[in-house]
């Protein structure tokens, strides 16, 4: 017999937000294009802006938070996309997919 599959219980981020994240903060930052620093200070704003947009959208939209709750979640994800370098293999990525439930390939499912 098959059994049931068990219900994922709701992770702090939507895992497409956590793709967001790191997707914004690995193209502004992780091409490791030849910024000088006003570029370095517009990509950071840029960055942080469009994560935002995105975050909050999926937030309150895909996973319906309120919206105070969605503001802090963008917020959040915004300022880990904005810092000036990748963030994909540290522990902020690490915390990132962890709050997202996303894995990486290759990785058992519990």
């Amino acid at each position: 017999m098959s059994e049931a599959p068990v219900p994922l219980k709701p992770t702090f981020f939507h895992p497409a937000s956590g793709a967001a994240i790191l997707a914004v903060d690995w193209a502004c930052f992780g091409l490791e294009w030849e910024l000088g620093p006003v570029s370095m200070v517009v990509m950071s704003a840029v960055a942080f802006i469009a994560t935002y947009a995105v975050v909050w959208r999926v937030q309150s939209k895909l996973r319906g938070d309120p919206p105070r709750l969605a503001h802090a979640k963008a917020c959040a994800g915004a300022l880990a996309a904005a810092v000036p370098f990748p963030v994909t293999g540290t522990v902020v990525g690490g915390t990132i997919l962890a709050l997202s439930g996303l894995r990486l390939p290759f990785t058992p499912r519990r």
